[in-house]
């Protein structure tokens, strides 16, 4: 692809260790939500797990970037990634004592947590750090591709051994074996990592306040994205597993398809996405991925399932490529004036917050409304967020372009 051969070498070894995560991620994490709810069988027992892992987050953040800023990325890259290992160990050797005692969930919860918050600041300060304003969409982009052929490979390699297995949940224990060796080569990988964060202090509790215009719009669309992510992180998976009747290989196929879609679409986004047309993609792709959410609560059959996959691999692309394009160039901004880790470490915990709140929402309305009720208002609830962030979105830029017409603004 001509547009890759463009990537710097330090953009093609960040992406090299986020496709290999995603692999090993689409092949562990989505299982490992199936897995744990086939013993657990509660939506809310779930939703609090992932509200303990994600909780964790902003702590392991500053943490992470305090330790790359002494030494680099690839310390807390690899340990994040031990810590994660260590979770699936955990669950490996906890299996059928996850029916007896649920709470055993929250340790395997704690246990990613850590590892995640530790890899995810250091990734996501990589994609900030190696690409630049000129690059990034078409580094975005290509990330999206390769994560996507590995979203295709992972379910298709899952299934295969699923059905070779003596029943669903034997098949989910060798993936997580296989997740293992792949979690190691990543390790090696990011010993790679010279990148390290700039030696100035920072301070995430001044980058907390919301002072600045442009950061506040920046995080306030953070938090909304982080609402509506907390469908995505387990909820809707499960509901699409569901909709199969509980069937692993037929999820692991349906994942399959929705990601070569996924893919297309990331290519049409990479060639026909401007700056000018940037919140026409944004607002259009927003009202779909909130219509597919909705559409498999209301509907929770395998059509509903079909529908969600698809619209929602149609327009990710045009939702998020100019969400993570806009909060990038203007914490590129920064760079200039200050150490921009600390921007990252707000970000990620604006996020945190985010998807925690969202998935407080989901056990707040499993208490108030009947069992049948509770889903499709929390559901209905979160999607309404990337519809916001849009519209908040077009309102903002529009204001800013006007200012910048009257050399109010850079």
């Amino acid at each position: 692809m001509k547009s890759m051969q463009k990537l710097t070498r330090d953009e093609m070894t960040t992406m090299v260790i986020a496709s290999l995560y995603n692999l090993a991620n689409a092949m562990s994490a989505v299982f490992m939500n199936v897995y744990l709810y086939a013993y657990t069988g509660s939506l809310v027992v779930m939703s609090v797990y992932t509200i303990v892992r994600i909780g964790l987050f902003p702590f392991f953040f500053t943490l992470g970037g305090k330790w790359a800023q002494k030494h680099s990325f690839a310390g807390p890259l690899s340990v994040g990634l031990v810590f994660i290992m260590l979770s699936l160990l955990f669950v490996l050797a906890a299996q059928d004592r996850f029916a007896a005692f649920p709470q055993l969930v929250y340790a395997a919860a704690a246990l990613t947590g850590v590892g995640e918050g530790l890899f995810w600041l250091s990734l996501n300060s990589l994609n900030q750090i190696v690409s630049s304003p000129q690059s990034r969409s078409r580094f975005l982009s290509g990330v999206g591709i390769c994560n996507n052929i590995s979203a295709i490979a992972a379910p298709l390699v899952s299934t295969l051994i699923i059905d070779m297995a003596v029943s669903d949940t034997a098949g989910y224990v060798e993936i997580f074996k296989l997740v293992l060796v792949i979690y190691a080569l990543i390790a090696l990988v990011s010993l790679r990592v010279k990148a390290r964060s700039a030696p100035q202090p920072f301070s995430v509790l001044k980058r907390m306040k919301l002072d600045d215009p442009q950061w506040r719009y920046c995080m306030i669309t953070t938090f909304f994205y982080g609402m509506h992510n907390s469908l995505s992180l387990t909820l809707a998976g499960l509901l699409v597993y569901n909709a199969t009747n509980g069937s692993g290989s037929t999820y692991g196929r349906l994942l399959a398809l929705f990601a070569v879609i996924s893919i297309l679409a990331f290519a049409f986004v990479s060639r026909t996405m401007r700056r000018n047309n940037r919140m026409r993609f944004y607002l259009i792709g927003a009202v779909l991925i909130a219509s597919s959410a909705v559409v498999l609560v209301l509907c929770p059959t395998l059509g509903g399932a079909v529908y969600y996959g698809v619209v929602n691999a149609l327009s990710t692309p045009m939702y998020a490529n100019p969400y993570q394009i806009i909060v990038m160039n203007a914490i590129a901004d920064y760079a200039g004036q200050e150490n921009i880790v600390g921007r990252v470490i707000v970000r990620e915990t604006y996020q945190s917050i985010g998807r925690c709140l969202g998935m407080a929402m989901i056990v707040l309305c499993s208490w108030i409304f009947p069992s049948s009720l509770y889903l499709p208002v929390a559901v209905i609830f979160c999607s309404a967020f990337p519809i916001a962030m849009a519209v908040y979105a077009t309102i903002y830029h529009r204001r800013r372009d006007q200012l910048k017409a009257q050399g109010l603004v850079k």
